[in-house]
């Protein structure tokens, strides 16, 4: 619950104590759990090196069990990973094989999860079509489960695909109802995710001003629960947004805010971007 409710601190406070408890206990299965819900929070954390540690050591103890469900969760996990540290062969593999667990299992809210997961790596490369595809077919898997979680996570993935075909308004009507549901959970992360995606709709479609108000207010809720990706997320947009309408002097520094989080935190394309966009400026 504190995990979901964006509460990261108290939420690796209590797993990890669950986790000193299933080993004293040599509980094996609740060691792996912990495991893996502490990797899902530290990737919030933007902590990906740990997060891989504990995802694998999960992954490793779930083979050890036979328990080829849980392996499929810990790939899922493991896949996310790697996409947001730029791994999108590794990504897609994870995820694949997640799929196959889960289909083979009949597990279905564990395959929405990968479909879904699949459709952000196809939007990534830049297979706009199939993205779509697959978004929609575990939007669809989500109401038919009544998973609200997995509804938004799925239509603010959905937005930034029809965004990229120029589907504003299919765009705008897909965030503003993954907000709601967002809103509704508590989940403060996923809201600050969102915000950040339809603040990159608006800039890229004539309209700065609006763009720069949601960077605004994901930069205000991602710094308030300390999740450091969506806050170089919104640094860049606004960086953008004023690069946009007043020039690089005003951007220079929003901008190389967002360069020295994504450094830290690995994620070098973003990164390289933003370099490349600063050094175009003469001097």
């Amino acid at each position: 619950m504190r995990r979901q409710t964006s509460q990261f601190d108290a939420s690796v406070e209590a797993q990890t104590e669950a986790l000193s408890i299933y080993r004293e206990l040599r509980d094996r299965y609740g060691e792996a759990n912990s495991l893996r819900d502490l990797g899902v929070v530290h990737c919030l954390m933007g902590e990906y090196d740990l997060a891989t540690r504990q995802h694998q050591a999960a992954f490793d103890i779930y083979q050890g069990l036979d328990d080829r469900d849980h392996q499929a969760y810990a790939l899922n996990e493991l896949g996310l990973v790697r996409r947001l540290t730029g791994d999108l062969d590794g990504a897609r593999y994870a995820h694949v094989q997640a799929l196959e667990h889960y289909t083979e299992l009949g597990d279905r809210f564990g395959r929405a999860n990968s479909i879904r997961h699949l459709g952000v790596v196809a939007r990534v490369t830049g297979s706009t079509a199939e993205a779509t595809r697959l978004l929609e077919e575990a939007l669809s898997a989500y109401r038919d489960l009544g998973s609200r979680g997995g509804e938004a996570a799925a239509l603010g993935e959905l937005g930034v695909a029809r965004g990229l075909v120029r589907e504003r308004d299919g765009a705008v009507e897909a965030f503003q109802r993954s907000l709601e549901i967002l809103r509704d959970l508590g989940d403060r992360c996923g809201e600050a995710e969102v915000l950040n995606h339809w603040g990159t709709l608006l800039r890229t479609s004539d309209d700065p001003t609006g763009g720069r108000e949601r960077f605004e207010q994901a930069l205000s809720l991602a710094r308030d629960i300390r999740c450091p990706l969506e806050e170089a997320r919104a640094l860049e947009g606004i960086g953008r947004c004023d690069w946009g309408t007043d020039g690089p002097t005003r951007a220079e520094r929003t901008l190389r805010e967002a360069l020295a989080l994504y450094r830290r935190l690995g994620v070098s394309a973003e990164a390289d971007e933003i370099d490349g966009l600063l050094a175009s400026q003469p001097g």
